[in-house]
């Protein structure tokens, strides 16, 4: 009878599945959380209208001065009616076109990487769900078999079978768990909040797909040039030099030209007109504008090495990352599990055979339990290098 109770205790602990109910449970994919996430987020609509800006101010890139309309008394006899109008010299207002269309695809580009980091939050948090709900889900097996335990162990006592201390450990171990699935449980709400607020939708009724370990991507160094960060710094680089060739057009003389009438009423048209030049005689206010500008797009060029050093290094770091946890995975998959399996399947045995106690079980097949979490842990840190590779790589 005492080797028959023990079977139904792990036969029922063992066998309980903890699939939820499907009905009315919609399977949210990342895929489908990063679209909704860029549908709803205020930043990237703030960053799609940076770029219509921009685009509006490409016509006003030409930009000519408003005339002049002027109504004077040239002789002091009667009124006439002048106008006057100025323009640039027509490099500069090529010049600011194209400092303008360089805008453009500068905003372009900070829109990339406003959806790049809110894709990489997501997947994130997406991941994290993942990581809790298989953490919980591990937990939730190794709790219904120690709360069976519990239970049978203070029946034992009751029957005055087992002592005290047996008693006592049996219950702290059954505890432990339970509150270990009920920290977990925990995290996964959070990280639903999380994902709620990204993607603006409740996600009471949603399930996630399964934890898997993701495809590892080729480790190269050289794909900084892809990160939208170091393509944004670029980017400004290309800006800075338009800014130096507008102000270098700025230094070209300007035009002028109009109509007055300062003779008398029957003047012929001809004296009526005037134009003229102006002439940039005041040289150092321009060279200290070109200098300046130069300046600037020196600046540029040194904030896209540092943005260059801190991607490259971040990139490092990422994949030193996934080298250490496809070595970690690649223990537990090829040994550890199989060790973790093979001793909860042992320990069992014996405890149906009356041939361990309840301690010894409960101590053997905690040490097993913590395994198959340590690999879920190491799962997540791969995970989560593969998911740096991406975001950094600009790949995700």
């Amino acid at each position: 009878m005492k080797h028959y109770w023990q079977k139904s205790i792990l036969a029922f602990g063992l066998a309980m599945q903890f699939s939820p109910l499907l009905i009315g449970q919609v399977r949210l994919s990342v895929e489908e959380a990063v679209n909704l996430a860029l549908h709803k987020n205020p930043a990237i609509k703030a960053s799609a209208l940076a770029v219509r800006r921009n685009q509006q101010l490409l016509g006003a890139a030409r930009n000519v001065p408003n005339p002049d309309l002027t109504f004077d008394s040239p002789t002091g006899v009667f009124y006439t009616i002048g106008i006057q109008q100025s323009f640039r010299f027509p490099t500069v207002y090529g010049r600011q076109y194209q400092q303008q269309q360089q805008q453009i695809l500068l905003s372009q580009k900070e829109q990339v990487i406003t959806a790049n980091d809110l894709k990489y939050r997501t997947h994130t948090i997406y991941y994290a769900i993942q990581s809790a709900e298989a953490y919980q889900w591990q937990l939730l097996s190794q709790d219904s078999v120690y709360a069976q335990i519990s239970q049978a162990a203070q029946r034992n006592f009751d029957a005055g079978i087992i002592d005290k201390l047996a008693l006592l450990y049996a219950q702290t171990q059954a505890a432990e768990v339970k509150n270990q699935v009920r920290v977990a449980g925990l995290q996964v709400a959070s990280q639903k909040k999380q994902l709620e607020i990204l993607t603006g939708i409740s996600l009471s009724t949603s399930l996630f797909t399964p934890l898997v370990k993701l495809t590892s991507p080729a480790l190269d160094t050289s794909n900084i040039v892809q990160n939208p960060a170091v393509q944004v710094a670029q980017q400004w680089e290309n800006v800075t030099q338009k800014a130096v060739e507008v102000e270098r057009a700025n230094a070209m003389p300007s035009f002028m030209v109009g109509y007055y009438n300062q003779g008398t009423q029957e003047a012929s048209l001809g004296f009526r007109w005037r134009a003229g030049i102006s002439l940039p005689l005041w040289a150092g206010q321009y060279k200290s504008r070109i200098n300046a500008a130069q300046t600037e797009q020196q600046i540029a060029r040194q904030n896209t090495e540092v943005q260059k050093q801190t991607v490259s290094s971040a990139l490092q770091q990422a994949q030193d990352d996934l080298i250490l946890s496809t070595n970690s995975l690649t223990f537990y998959e090829t040994v550890a599990l199989g060790q973790a399996d093979a001793i909860i399947s042992t320990a069992r045995r014996f405890f149906e055979n009356g041939q361990t106690d309840y301690t010894n079980f409960l101590r053997t097949t905690n040490d097993a339990y913590a395994i198959k979490l340590r690999y879920l842990e190491a799962l997540q840190n791969y995970n989560q290098a593969v998911l740096a590779i991406h975001y950094l790589t600009g790949n995700l």
